[in-house]
């Protein structure tokens, strides 16, 4: 079995658009979420890319790019759909035309974290997190905004970093959640592997699309990464089940932010996909986050109600379910027992650990509780 990556997915999605998936893929009003083209289709293939071509250009799509995905056992192709089809005719035309390929749209997908003004340090103690950190049992990546060039980590080694985009978001969001992860007090002994995803050409440079995301998915396989942060979210997407699936199934497990789309939103992806770890933010009393997803998805709660970090030697504080994710990545990356333990076992040990904070048992606000860190790391 491939050795693949655990991803703390923290990703959300827009919210207007085509209504080219199933009910799902719908916002709290009720519209289909928003895409990055409405003129563009995407298609996973197990099959020959160049038969499908054939098969796409006899229907007079134009095909845009093509990008092997070798690690999730599929190819990937850019489509620009003709005038005359929309996206959800597109996708029926396409899957009728050629059986076993899955087409769908480019959804896009938000990063999960606002900027604060208070300043409390209580995260790490709140969990149960050792004051010097722990070394890191497994590999461990991310998928964000990426960090800046000149960050500290990039030019000491503790990061390698692999753009999927065409220039550079102006977000420091990637930064954040790297100290959090890499950052003094955290994860030791282990390079962190950052995908950039965030398309400074999408909403303002703060979300990403379906390409991206799945061919950062493929690179982070290859380099064997066994827990990726991923601080995303967005509607269901089928292709982003199709990939992640197959991810999963050879031992990726997904450890993603629940998102901040509120408590009346429909579950965000891929924090509820049943192969991911739906991840939570409560603040320093374990109030939840008044932002936070709900529903039954939601495996855990951790910090990320303003959390405290140093950017260029400065405090900030941000508050967001992208803030809370990384301290489960962490939890479990560091602990010998938990590090590389299949997703429904790892959910199990996980919320037997967790402190009950809410409803007694599991609920839909906390899921299984506050999750608790290992004291020997």
């Amino acid at each position: 079995m491939r050795r693949i990556l655990m991803f703390c997915l923290v990703f959300a999605l827009t919210a207007c658009a085509l209504n080219d998936e199933t009910p799902r893929a719908q916002t709290a009003d009720g519209q289909p979420p928003a895409v990055t083209d409405r003129r563009e289709l995407i298609v996973l293939t197990a099959g020959s890319a160049a038969s499908l071509t054939k098969v796409v250009e006899s229907l007079d799509y134009t095909v845009r790019a093509v990008h092997p995905l070798p690690e999730l056992n599929d190819t990937l192709i850019v489509l620009r759909i003709p005038e005359t089809r929309t996206i959800p005719t597109a996708i029926e035309e396409i899957e009728a035309a050629a059986p076993g390929v899955t087409a769908g749209a480019n959804h896009l997908y938000r990063l999960q974290a606002i900027a604060g003004a208070d300043r409390r340090d209580y995260a790490a103690a709140m969990i149960g997190w050792p004051k010097g950190g722990c070394r890191a049992r497994v590999r461990v990546g991310m998928i964000d905004a990426g960090v800046t060039p000149g960050h500290r980590g990039l030019t000491d080694g503790r990061i390698a970093q692999r753009s999927f985009v065409e220039g550079s978001a102006n977000t420091r969001h990637g930064d954040r959640v790297a100290e959090l992860l890499v950052g003094r007090g955290r994860l030791r002994g282990t390079e962190l592997l950052s995908a950039r995803v965030i398309d400074p050409a999408l909403e303002g440079g703060n979300a990403a699309g379906v390409v991206a995301i799945l061919r950062a998915v493929n690179w982070l396989a290859a380099k064997e990464a066994k827990i990726v942060n991923v601080s995303l979210a967005g509607p269901y997407n089928k292709l982003m089940d199709r990939a992640l699936s197959q991810a999963a199934a050879d031992g990726m497990t997904l450890v993603a932010a629940v998102g901040n789309a509120g408590p009346r939103h429909p579950p965000q992806y891929p924090a509820a996909f049943p192969f991911a770890l739906a991840v939570t933010a409560v603040d320093r009393e374990g109030a939840i986050y008044r932002n936070a997803v709900r529903g039954p998805h939601v495996d855990l709660a951790a910090p990320g109600v303003d959390i405290l970090l140093t950017l260029d030697g400065r405090p900030s504080v941000s508050s967001g379910t992208s803030l809370a994710a990384p301290f489960v990545t962490n939890v479990i990356a560091a602990d010998p027992a938990l590090a590389r333990l299949p997703v429904a076992t790892l959910r199990r040990k996980l919320a037997r650990r967790a402190k009950d904070i809410g409803a007694d048992g599991h609920d839909t606000t906390f899921g299984a509780g506050l999750v608790s860190a290992t004291p020997n790391c």
